[in-house]
């Protein structure tokens, strides 16, 4: 006959069918002995509350299985659990952090997606179209329990995918084989892509679908391309494109810089689209009217001056200045590095006409980091 015991302890002596032996826990779960007399106690957690008895604490057996054993708010042992290491790693994450990597190791240091967003929801687009209701299943259960827990296990492929966006935006550094899950997705959806090169020359150019172009452009904005199969960067690894476009954005929101964002956005879309002289209209558009809104809030006077021109020129003069004359970012003869960027961005005027990808797409990269660079430099003056 069994009872329940109060205690403090957690090695009381009889609860719930737990066999005791002196003041240890042992249960039989599955056909295997968890022992907490053999097994090394580890950490302990509570409430830390005068009221409340509660308390769980992590064991590992001799071999290296962890388990778990939890009191309710009598100080009653209610739970006696294995627990994989993924579990034990989080129960040490939340109750003595300073002891994982004891016991499981150096930790990789925190990183961001390689990807940003608009290019992981088009990868998932492309697995939702090229994968069957089987080898979804297979992908989820791939990613491991902790993540193909909170994904639904049948439905349309639709809606599976759609609880997967949900999930990444939730969790987006969760970790799938040391990968984050966001940089995991994309490289299986690049593997998916039929290629645009053709193996004869006699062999017909494949037909694309829309999600196969959404994806592909979505690479390149990031500073990536797909040759011969394989993604390739179009930049330095360091320079971080998506975290660069991320900051921008949060820049322009937090300045109230609303028409500069409106013309990024359609410069993003557009490029995203393939309409490639759209696109570069919205990216010239967009520094143009960066720098006139820019003028303007760093000196109420230069709202009389004409946009373009004039107002970069004020921007020269301002003191500190936003462009600097000694570094060459700007010249009254219209030698400088803006002078020179603006003229590049439409040669043709707003509307030049046709243009191909890579022109376009080396446009919005330069433009991206221009523009991160100089709103970074506004942001410190006005704080």
């Amino acid at each position: 006959m069994t009872q329940k015991l109060r205690s403090k302890n957690p090695r009381v002596r009889v609860w719930f069918g737990v066999v005791s032996i002196g003041l240890a826990l042992k249960k039989i779960i599955g056909g295997v002995v968890y022992d907490t007399e053999t097994a090394e106690n580890i950490a302990t957690g509570s409430h830390r509350h005068e009221l409340s008895d509660a308390w769980w604490r992590l064991y590992r057996t001799s071999s290296g299985v962890f388990f778990e054993v939890v009191a309710d708010h009598d100080g009653v042992v209610t739970e006696f659990v294995p627990l994989t290491d993924i579990q034990a790693r989080r129960f040490l994450e939340v109750n003595a952090n300073s002891l994982v990597e004891r016991y499981f190791g150096p930790m990789p240091e925190a990183k961001r997606s390689l990807f940003s967003r608009r290019t992981v929801i088009s990868a998932i687009d492309v697995l939702e179209i090229k994968l069957t209701k089987a080898e979804i299943s297979s992908l989820f259960i791939d990613f491991g329990s902790e993540i193909y827990q909170h994904l639904p296990e049948c439905g349309s492929a639709k809606i599976r995918m759609v609880e997967l966006k949900k999930f990444i935006d939730r969790n987006p550094l969760s970790q799938v084989d040391g990968n984050i899950i966001e940089n995991e997705l994309v490289e299986r959806a690049i593997r998916l892509l039929p290629a645009l090169e053709l193996e004869y020359p006699w062999f017909s150019v494949p037909h694309s679908r829309p999600e196969f172009d959404r994806l592909r452009h979505a690479l390149g904005q990031d500073g990536f391309v797909i040759s011969d199969g394989e993604l390739r960067r179009e930049l330095p690894s360091d320079v971080g494109l998506p975290a660069i476009e991320a900051d921008l954005v949060r820049l322009l929101d937090k300045h109230g810089l609303v028409v500069a964002k409106g013309h990024l956005d359609q410069a993003l879309k557009n490029h995203a689209a393939g309409n490639w002289a759209a696109a570069n209209s919205q990216i010239r558009s967009f520094m143009e009217s960066l720098f006139d809104e820019l003028a303007v809030k760093s000196d109420g006077a230069a709202a009389s001056k004409k946009p373009g021109q004039e107002r970069r020129s004020h921007l020269a003069n301002l003191s500190p200045p936003l462009l600097d004359r000694a570094l060459n970012e700007w010249g009254d003869n219209g030698v400088g590095f803006i002078n020179g960027l603006m003229a590049r961005l439409h040669p043709q005027g707003s509307h030049p006409g046709l243009s191909g990808e890579e022109d376009s797409t080396f446009r919005l990269h330069i433009v991206l980091l221009t523009a991160n660079f100089f709103l970074q430099r506004f942001d410190r003056e006005v704080h």
